[in-house]
This record gives C-alpha cells, sequence and structure tokens, in this order.
C-alpha cells in the first residue's frame, strides 16, 4: 500500500532523532517510565501483601474479579455488580461495571486463575510489550524514538490503571503495519481482535471501505464471528442480553451526569467544560462524529494523501468520535504524532515539536493530578487536546487538496 520510496522518505524524517538530543530524550523517557511504572507495581504489591486486601483499587480489578469468576464456573456473574464487587472486595458500592463483549472475557480468564499481583505484573509487562512490538516498525530503526514511543506519557493512566488501552492500540498500530505491507488478511485478524473493546472502532470500517480492502473486511468480520461466537456457545447467550442491560444502565448514567465527569477528553467534555448544556454538547459531539467519518473516508480513499497521513488520521478520528473517552483512551495519541511526523505535516523543529508534545503527554498530566489535586482536571486534558486533535485532523485533510501552481509570467 505505500511504495518504498514514499516509506524511505517518511523514515528520512525522523532521522534527526538519531542525534545526541534524541539519545537523551530517549534515554529520560524511558528513565521516567521505569520510575513511574515500578512505583505503582511497587504500591501494588505493598498493599496486597495485606492477607485482608485481595486488590488494588484501579481499574484492573474488574478485569480480574471477572476472570476469577470464569474461572470459578461463573462467567455470566460478571455482569452482576454486586458478584463481582465482592471478589475483588474494594469499594464495593462503586459503580465498576462489566460492559465487555464475551470474547474479552475469555482475554481475562487466565488472569483470573492467579493473585491479584502477579496478575496486574504480567498485564502490565504484556501491553507494554505489545505496544513496544506494535510500533517499531514505523520508528525508521531509531531506538530511542521507539522509546520516545513505546513508552511515552501518554500510556501512563492505562498503565496506573491497568487499563486494555494499550493492548487496543497495539492492535490498531499492527493492523496499520499490515496494511502499509498489502497483508490484507493479517490487517483484517488484528482488526477483528480490536472487537473486544468495539466502541473505539467504529472509523476503521470507513478506513477499509473507502480503500476498499474487501480481503482485510472479510477477515475482519470472521476474526469477530471467531472471537464473540465460540465463546457465546460457552457462556449461553443470555450473556449478551445482561451486557445489553449493563450497556443500557451504563448509557444513562453517562448522560445524567455529562458535566461531572472530570477525567474525559472527548470534543463534548470540552464543550461541557466551557459551559456549553450537556445535551447541545451531546448534538454538536455526534456531528463531529459525522464530520470525522467523512474525513476518514475522503483521505483513505484520496491518492493523493500518503499513507502516513491517512494513518495519521485515523488515529485522530477515534477519539474525537467517540462521546465516551476517558483519558487513558490517551494512549493513541502519542501513536498520533508519530504519523503525523512520519506524515511530514510536523516537522522535527521546536515549535512543531512543541505544538505534538501534547499529544505525547495525552492524559499524563491528568493521571499525575490525581495524586496532586492542583487544577480542575479538565483543564490537563478535555480543554486542549480535542481542538488540537480538530486542528491537526484539518492539516491532514488540506494534503488531499489541489495543489496549486502560479502561472509564469
Amino acid at each position: 500500500m505505500q511504495d518504498t520510496q514514499t516509506r524511505l522518505a517518511a523514515d528520512a524524517r525522523l532521522q534527526p532523532f538519531s542525534s545526541r538530543t534524541g539519545f537523551y530524550a530517549g534515554g529520560i523517557t524511558a528513565i521516567c517510565a521505569g520510575a513511574f511504572v515500578s512505583l505503582i507495581l511497587v504500591v501494588a504489591y505493598i498493599l496486597t501483601s495485606n492477607p485482608d486486601v485481595l486488590a488494588m483499587s484501579v481499574d484492573f480489578r474488574v478485569f480480574w474479579a471477572a476472570g476469577k469468576l470464569a474461572v470459578s464456573g461463573e462467567p455470566l456473574a460478571a455482569h452482576d455488580l454486586a458478584r463481582l464487587s465482592a471478589v475483588h472486595g474494594l469499594h464495593v458500592d462503586a459503580y465498576m461495571p462489566w460492559l465487555y463483549p464475551p470474547g474479552f472475557l475469555v482475554f481475562v480468564t487466565p488472569f483470573g486463575a492467579v493473585s491479584f499481583m502477579p496478575a496486574f505484573l504480567l498485564w502490565t509487562i504484556l501491553s507494554m510489550a505489545l505496544i513496544a512490538l506494535a510500533v517499531r516498525p514505523f520508528v525508521a530503526g531509531i531506538t530511542p524514538l521507539w522509546l520516545m514511543v513505546a513508552l511515552a506519557p501518554a500510556h501512563y493512566p492505562t498503565l496506573m490503571l491497568g487499563q486494555n488501552s494499550l493492548f487496543w492500540t497495539a492492535g490498531l498500530v499492527a493492523a496499520l503495519a499490515a496494511l502499509r505491507d498489502s497483508r490484507w488478511v493479517l490487517a483484517g485478524i488484528f482488526i477483528g481482535c480490536l472487537t473486544l473493546k468495539p466502541q473505539l472502532g467504529v472509523m476503521i470500517p470507513f478506513a477499509l471501505l473507502a480503500m476498499g480492502a474487501w480481503r482485510t473486511i472479510f477477515a475482519a468480520i470472521m476474526t469477530t464471528i471467531v472471537l464473540h461466537g465460540v465463546p457465546t456457545l460457552v457462556y449461553g447467550v443470555e450473556y449478551w442480553s445482561l451486557l445489553r442491560a449493563g450497556l443500557a444502565e451504563h448509557s444513562e448514567r453517562v448522560v445524567g451526569s455529562l458535566d461531572q465527569i472530570i477525567l474525559m477528553i472527548s470534543p463534548v467534555y470540552t464543550l461541557t467544560f466551557f459551559g456549553m448544556a450537556p445535551p447541545l454538547a451531546l448534538n454538536i459531539q455526534w456531528a463531529i462524529s459525522i464530520a470525522c467519518a467523512a474525513a476518514v473516508f475522503l483521505l483513505w480513499r484520496s491518492e493523493r494523501a500518503s499513507f502516513d497521513v491517512k494513518a495519521a488520521a485515523l488515529l485522530m478520528a477515534i477519539p474525537l468520535s467517540a462521546p465516551y473517552l476517558w483519558y487513558y483512551e490517551g494512549a493513541l495519541l502519542a501513536c498520533a504524532a508519530l504519523f503525523l511526523l512520519r506524515s511530514g505535516i510536523f516537522k522535527v523543529r521546536p515549535f512543531d515539536l512543541a505544538v505534538l508534545a501534547p499529544l505525547w503527554l495525552g492524559g499524563s498530566l491528568q493521571a499525575l493530578n490525581t495524586f496532586a489535586d492542583l487544577v480542575d482536571q479538565r483543564w490537563l486534558g478535555a480543554a486542549y487536546l480535542p481542538p488540537l486533535l480538530i486542528i491537526c485532523l484539518g492539516l491532514c485533510l488540506r494534503e488531499i487538496l489541489p495543489r496549486r501552481t502560479l502561472a509564469m509570467p
């Protein structure tokens, strides 16, 4: 899908990161990420060393508890909030439901076979390893840049919470690598795996339809059927009715508290933060989602846009189009910044890097602010990330406009 000359040109744009400055930047990124992850794991170890504490109060406790219920032969009990909370034993009155398809329950079941600490450690290592492998084809063999992307601060929230955002991001980037190499079926398999968390993948079909990637579409459909069909045979079709009821309740809760959730980074939260009424903000969000779908379709259909422009646009359209987007989904943004550099829309120079810095940081400032609580969390994400993504998506669209040439006198 991308010819050798264009790929080499994109790789050449990243060469400044192979300098001594790039080496220092990559090293500092690795040290900071190592210190952050180590601190989280040490805290988890200390807390769970107490025999009365089964888990750490992070999102991963829901995955772990659901896995334990599946291991004990009660997979449907994952939809029972009281049963789920009783397994991990933390904040049992808090609303932390299980809202995933059956394939994801299969994925987390092995983690429920062990105690919380080794499960959390394995989850963290696996998520970091997968994102590191996924981004490697796009860093032109430059180790400092690889470290800067694979260990970007944008990944801190998902590592802190034990969320699944890095797994999802790694799957999408791996699919992009397969598409770039015209490995259509492999790309479809990766995309099918993304349906383990389907709400983020709405923009992907528009890209595939625009380019007419029918083999990829077919492979994605078949992978999805296998991933969710086989577990349904094991768990029973009742799983889906319970999931549907859980999603309906969750949607009602979110809409009812739209202007009170402070750790979101989607456009609707930017609008409510600046004073817009939630119903109007939600309507504008749907309009933005439709516009993002159109932008993705136009870019992926155009021969003027390079592959890196298309990839960057998709990675930005996904968070822009999702009304329900927590700060840990900002893991997508570091990869978006990488593709913006590869495309040539931004250069490796101080001003451009300063513009891209918020994408590289993602929701990390919000994560750190949860400990310090210095400012309103929305100033650290919702207030500037969606507008920046809209601007960058507009710059991608500019790439498909006809080039005007000045007539010589």
